[in-house]
């Protein structure tokens, strides 16, 4: 360490020079890798249900002008229409289990949240704003949903459909819990009765914390039964495979076999991967994140560029000092730590610096704290970057950690051309 500090002393107008360019690297890397650190992780969020073994088909209808269209079953019910194409696609090969699928589902166009407010008990642990929004999940009772999608109750087993009716919810974990905190949600009132609606809305069914769509992060669901009854139609069919179907060959040869599927003047048609599906509608924040990524790549880059850079420029001026360090009995290796060892002093120090310019300035902003949740939500299902001291930790380790293998590698190729010029060569001059 005494030789490195005294190589940093020796050489001041480099080091200030590379001091200065970590010290902006920081104040950049903070501000770039905070937003990409939590939507990256906003985004791992896992789905909570068997994404990788569902199939969609959408329901689609023959026009009364195609040629192919039949009369006689115009007036056929619908219930009957649809029920012939789910008990087809149920008897496919390769098909475990199938259900309705809804507009207001999983990694769907459509979308609707209730407002409600949880228990003020909450207010009494620090929690200000109690109120949140939960995601309406559609589908059709006692036909396999839960089990097709493969959603899981709170302990992780698979969830048992109970009976629904027009007054009664399933609601997911976090809703439950910041609703009755003490207590059991089953059998409870999630919504009083009003104006518009006569009855009370009851929680039968307690499910897992999922995302609505990918890169959603915590957000409360609940789930309402519909009949063939009311407006709202089945979107389409969602397919559980078997274990070991290939989804890609299986959709190939389902495409090819569509013509089969028909009801009355209904049909089915584009067969849709639930992973390809979940990639598609996250695909707007990936785009997102990928070019923050790639600036977060391209500063790395100029700091491996300027710490080699800095290292090669001074490659002639320490070969003296490596000829000296070998002459006494050092061996290359340490010759080259030295080097390198140099680099990441300077490198923890104008990290340092960085983040101090960087959270002064942060507190004159008040710690703006992007999140994914409403307040309630975050108490309930924490994660690292929940809290200041949690969040700037970690972004400030991450950051540091980058810098230091950045520093390392540019520094470690120049130290090696150093360190491989024998001794004689390098003490010519001394």
């Amino acid at each position: 360490m005494t030789q490195i500090i005294k190589s940093i002393f020796g050489r001041k107008s480099r080091f200030i020079a590379l001091f200065i360019e970590i010290v902006i690297v920081t104040v950049i890397g903070w501000i770039i890798i905070e937003p990409v650190a939590i939507n990256t992780t906003t985004a791992l969020i896992p789905a909570g249900y068997d994404y990788d073994r569902l199939v969609m088909l959408t329901f689609d209808y023959l026009s009364s002008e195609s040629p192919e269209y039949d009369k006689s079953a115009k007036g056929m019910d619908a219930k009957e229409l649809f029920g012939n194409l789910l008990r087809m696609i149920r008897e496919r090969q390769g098909v475990e289990k199938a259900t309705y699928s809804f507009y207001q589902s999983f990694e769907m166009n459509g979308r609707s949240s209730s407002g409600i407010v949880a228990d003020s008990t909450y207010t009494e642990k620090g929690i200000e704003d109690i109120g949140f929004s939960m995601t309406c999940i559609e589908y059709m009772p006692n036909t396999d949903f839960f089990s097709t999608f493969g959603i899981k109750d709170v302990n992780g087993n698979a969830f048992q459909e109970p009976e629904m009716n027009e007054s009664t919810y399933i609601i997911s974990q976090c809703v439950a819990k910041a609703l009755f905190p003490d207590s059991t949600a089953i059998g409870k009132e999630v919504y009083p009765p009003s104006e518009w609606r006569p009855y009370a809305m009851t929680a039968v069914g307690v499910v897992a914390d999922m995302p609505y769509n990918k890169g959603d992060g915590r957000i409360g669901t609940y789930y309402i039964a519909r009949d063939w009854e009311g407006w709202t139609r089945p979107a389409g069919i969602m397919m559980r495979l078997g274990e070991g179907v290939n989804p890609r060959a299986f959709i190939d040869k389902l495409t090819a076999d569509l013509s089969q599927y028909r009801s009355g003047n209904m049909y089915l048609t584009h067969p849709v991967y639930m992973s390809d599906q979940r990639d598609e509608i996250f695909a707007p924040k990936q785009r997102e994140l990928t070019q923050k990524w790639m600036i977060v790549g391209f500063f790395l880059i100029n700091v491996l560029l300027g710490v080699a850079g800095t290292f090669y420029v001074q490659c002639k001026t320490r070969i003296p000092d490596a000829g000296v360090m070998r002459a006494f009995g050092a061996p290359r290796r340490r010759v080259i730590w030295s080097i390198v060892g140099e680099a990441l002093v300077t490198t923890i120090l104008g990290w340092l610096i960085g983040s101090i310019i960087y959270l002064i300035y942060l507190k004159y902003q008040g710690f703006p704290m992007e999140t994914d949740a409403y307040p309630i939500i975050k108490h309930l299902r924490p994660v690292w970057h929940d809290t200041k001291l949690g969040r700037y930790s970690i972004i400030g380790g991450i950051i540091l950690l980058l810098l230091l293998v950045t520093s390392a590698l540019g520094a470690w190729l120049p130290a090696r051309k150093v360190g491989r010029v024998p001794i004689v060569d390098s003490l010519r001059d001394e």
